[in-house]
């Protein structure tokens, strides 16, 4: 590689610079056309870039490639690019050195080289992995004059001698560094730039360089930074924000393929919906056990829809198909889904993405390959679990695969427990005795049966309450029959023992669940509501499923996996006769998914 590089410098110093530019221009197509690096630029722009198009992306990214493969090019003939290059700075003079810093941007090797032919300059570099390509590099930086220090001491001793000294901020961190903002992300930024200057008395210089044309450059020196009187995290957030506004005005001139982001501690959380509140309820349960883990976390909610219906099956097709990074997926989404959708695809990054229910899960998998995103699914999708970095899926969905984490029941996370608790007691003037809830939900398929049953079971559920010294607080769902709702009510208006009555149908609030569950000593919950069911569990609250209908295939094994965790009570309901239990599914499955995220995020 050290004699192959020699020869090539060798050659172009002596060849017209036409055949240099032609040379370079291909070297950035080709490192453009480099799939995994243009995916790795593709990411890592979305990440500064969110609100860009992917047209956008790929044009920046494409004139990136093409400045980079000039840079690589320039470093060889870098004595002829010199006279290209127009110098512009507040200060003409730095007697005392300084500490100039810049970042992967421009061709920043020319940067240190021109500022080495005026003054005394030197650089701490880190060693190459390649040995030849190393040596050929540090030798091309003490031919341009560039003192290069390779230990920490040699650095020190160069800013006691008054020379300039060029650091990159975007270039590794200490274990230590702070983590400052850019472009919104949280990223370890090296302080060692800061460290010089305040310990010797030197002021900090930002250096940036714009590529013109071609070969020519403009390569600007700001004003200089005073770091006295001011701490770390002040002085590195200005210099991100200087570089920031920069890139914004310049973002070509950035090697996008380098990894400034990978570091970031925060995360973008996309989540996806299809429209149905229970199945986002669950999506946003595992977020919500996400943000456990972490303060720094960003979410999004999207809902999505299909162009029609051949989007949706071809959606599941196209997924089958997809790997785990994909930019062609950005080409698939803007043809499977609705234009608002895409648009708001198209506009967004993300780190993760969290979908629930079968409907969007091919969404899930085709946006996240097309951002390197993960992908969470949580219920059972129509595509192979094995597409997803993972899968939540109930024990009762009786499927399994290495991705995925087997859980009892509906995923639930009761946020905002004691607030919604405290809201539903004084809303409703609730009192200090003790209660007993009851949720109503709505017939699969015997409706009289239901119906019916359910007028057995009410006088049953008041004369226990009676007994027991029990308030009772009944809800109902936007299933519940018309015939059961006016029964309820015409009931409600002679039982001093109703403390409260919510028809789903007539008005609701999003406290009423939480309060009454968390109010309750016991809770009575029909049969058919599986997420229902889930949920009074999960909130360690005695569980008593009623059967007003007989369960289909879906439900009894849902059933038969909570029997462990709940009482069951049939016809003719004696409700003195059912062994309450507190369930710990809430706890068990928290931990098993805490579990799966740590090790995929």
């Amino acid at each position: 590689m050290y004699s192959l590089a020699k020869l090539i410098r060798k050659a172009l110093l002596k060849l017209p610079l036409g055949f240099s530019l032609f040379l370079a221009k291909a070297i950035g197509l080709f490192i453009y056309l480099n799939g995994r690096k243009r995916k790795v630029a593709f990411r890592n722009l979305k990440a500064a870039f969110p609100e860009k198009t992917s047209r956008q992306v790929h044009s920046i990214l494409r004139k990136s490639f093409n400045n980079f493969g000039l840079t690589i090019i320039e470093q060889l003939i870098i004595s002829r690019i010199y006279e290209n290059v127009t110098i512009k700075e507040k200060e003409g003079e730095y007697p005392g050195g300084g500490i100039f810093v810049g970042i992967h941007a421009g061709n920043w090797e020319l940067s240190m080289s021109c500022w080495a032919q005026r003054h005394k300059f030197a650089a701490y570099v880190q060693q190459q992995k390649h040995r030849g390509l190393d040596k050929f590099l540090n030798e091309l930086r003490q031919e341009g004059k560039i003192k290069v220090c390779f230990t920490l001491r040699e650095l020190i001793k160069c800013v006691r001698e008054d020379y300039m000294i060029g650091v990159v901020l975007d270039h590794g961190a200490e274990n230590d560094a702070l983590e400052i903002e850019f472009f919104s992300h949280l990223v370890p930024t090296p302080r060692g730039a800061v460290y010089l200057a305040r310990k010797f008395n030197k002021k900090i210089y930002v250096s940036f360089c714009q590529r013109k044309k071609n070969f020519s450059h403009i390569l600007e020196i700001g004003k200089p930074i005073d770091v006295e009187g001011r701490d770390d995290k002040e002085v590195l957030t200005e210099l991100n924000k200087i570089y920031q506004k920069l890139l914004e005005k310049y973002p070509w001139e950035y090697f996008w393929y380098y990894k400034r982001f990978k570091r970031k501690v925060n995360r973008d959380v996309v989540v996806l919906s299809d429209g149905k509140p229970g199945h986002l309820k669950q999506a946003k349960a595992l977020l919500s056990l996400l943000s456990e883990e972490s303060s720094k976390i960003r979410s999004k909610v999207i809902e999505v829809k299909y162009k029609n219906v051949f989007g949706r099956i071809f959606a599941d097709i196209v997924a089958f198909f997809v790997g785990k990074h994909c930019l062609g997926c950005g080409f698939w989404l803007s043809k499977l889904v609705d234009e608002k959708t895409w648009q708001e695809l198209d506009r967004t990054y993300a780190d993760a993405v969290i979908s629930a229910g079968s409907f969007i899960a091919p969404v899930n998998k085709l946006f996240s390959s097309y951002l390197g995103a993960k992908s969470v699914t949580v219920l059972r999708p129509n595509i192979p679990l094995r597409k997803f970095d993972l899968a939540i899926i109930p024990e009762h969905d009786r499927i399994q695969a290495d991705s995925a984490v087997m859980i009892k029941g509906a995923l639930f996370y009761p946020d905002n427990f004691q607030e919604k608790v405290k809201n539903c007691e004084k809303f409703f003037n609730l009192g200090g005795d003790k209660k007993i809830s009851l949720f109503l939900g709505g017939p699969i398929s015997e409706k009289e049966e239901f119906v019916e049953n359910v007028k057995l079971f009410i006088p049953k559920i008041k004369e226990y309450s009676l007994k027991q010294g029990y308030k009772i607080l009944i809800s109902t769902s936007r299933r519940t029959p018309r015939e059961v709702e006016d029964y309820l009510e015409k009931e409600a208006k002679d039982f001093e023992g109703l403390e409260a009555l919510v028809v789903a149908n007539k008005t609701n609030h999003d406290f009423v669940f939480e309060g009454f569950g968390g109010l309750a000593d016991v809770v009575f919950v029909s049969s058919e509501s599986i997420s229902m069911v889930s949920e009074i569990a999960s909130l360690q609250k005695p569980c008593v499923c009623v059967f007003f209908e007989p369960e289909d295939d879906k439900r009894k094994v849902f059933l038969r996996s909570m029997k462990e965790e709940i009482s069951f009570l049939r016809k003719p309901y004696n409700i003195s006769s059912v062994k309450l239990k507190t369930s710990l599914i809430f706890d068990r499955n928290k931990a098993v998914i805490k579990k799966a995220l740590e090790k995929i995020l």
